[in-house]
């Protein structure tokens, strides 16, 4: 496998509708991955971008992909592969492999992709050591009439004092396997929160901006006395200069009522899809052999040691 070349790109528009987009929140805010304004967003040097070719010497056809980390993530993503009509699945496993190599490089701790449910490629990716971690669909959502605004205005942009809220909400509702992969935050800009009446935080989400899309994903507690439809509905509306852009509204699988919430808009569903993962590095919790004593106040310290210690006598 070998980094693209200036040549490579005359083959690659010429077989552009053979791409496959996994991808998610690049293609929906960007617009398709060899599209001007996804071209020229991803010019950002403090991001990584890779494009990599798997050219077989036995076959005129070549294999491409490209994988994308954030600066704010700890995860890599795949953006797209190129792929032969009669793709080799040993070939794609290549690629694959390659695409993870070089991630792990940068200091990814894993890589992501969005594959359609219904792919031929899931055999391949469970060869290259990919496995499912949650499923998603995504609806494109019409924003509603501002009528339907009741005046409330619940729904702001978040401060820093409502972190300690954001996250016990985020941990109780994303299970824990999810957690490293779905950070509770993307970081591309402050996102919304919804409290109640007491001061009890209800609902947040999670903003990505882009040139043609928003991408908003809402993590909202399945016992709120609030109708979700028309929390979700005060939720599009509170979006911050959307300035006509189309509103991309994510439900994963571990919200079952935001799904069910959203069907209820006049939201266009997209295919579901599988969240695969392949972890390049595992977090393992190391278990302190003794505990501290009562020092200041107290209480037991219970930090954990990342290394052993041991002491030595002089």
């Amino acid at each position: 496998m070998r980094s693209i070349l200036w040549y490579d790109w005359p083959y690659i528009f010429r077989h552009r509708r053979q791409l496959c987009c996994l991808d998610n929140i690049l293609l929906l805010t960007r617009g398709t991955p060899l599209s001007w304004t996804h071209l020229l967003s991803s010019l950002r040097p403090t991001d990584h971008l890779y494009t990599g070719i798997y050219d077989p010497s036995d076959v005129a056809n070549k294999y491409v992909g490209q994988v994308f980390q954030s600066q704010n993530m700890s995860s890599a993503h795949i953006n797209y592969m190129l792929l032969p009509q009669d793709a080799d699945e040993a070939h794609l496993v290549s690629l694959l492999e390659g695409l993870v190599k070089h991630a792990g490089g940068w200091g990814a701790k894993q890589v992501v992709a969005d594959l359609d449910t219904d792919s031929p490629h899931f055999p391949q990716f469970r060869q290259a050591g990919f496995s499912v971690l949650a499923k998603q669909q995504v609806f494109k959502c019409q924003p509603p009439d501002k009528t339907q605004n009741n005046g409330e205005k619940r729904w702001r942009i978040w401060r820093s004092a409502d972190i300690p809220a954001l996250r016990c909400l985020y941990h109780t509702l994303v299970p824990p396997l999810v957690q490293p992969v779905e950070p509770l935050t993307r970081r591309e800009m402050l996102g919304l929160v919804y409290f109640d009446e007491k001061g009890d935080l209800q609902a947040y989400a999670d903003l990505v901006y882009g040139p043609v899309g928003v991408w908003v994903m809402p993590v909202i507690h399945p016992q709120t006395k609030v109708d979700i439809t028309d929390l979700l509905t005060q939720m599009i509306l509170a979006l911050p200069d959307r300035n006509g852009r189309s509103i991309y509204v994510t439900a994963r699988s571990y919200q079952p009522w935001v799904e069910q919430a959203v069907l209820e808009l006049s939201a266009t569903p997209g295919p579901q899809q599988a969240l695969l993962v392949r972890y390049i590095a595992l977090r393992q919790r190391i278990k302190a052999e003794f505990s501290f004593a009562a020092i200041e106040n107290g209480n037991r310290e219970p930090t954990i040691p990342i290394a052993q210690i041991k002491s030595h006598q002089e």
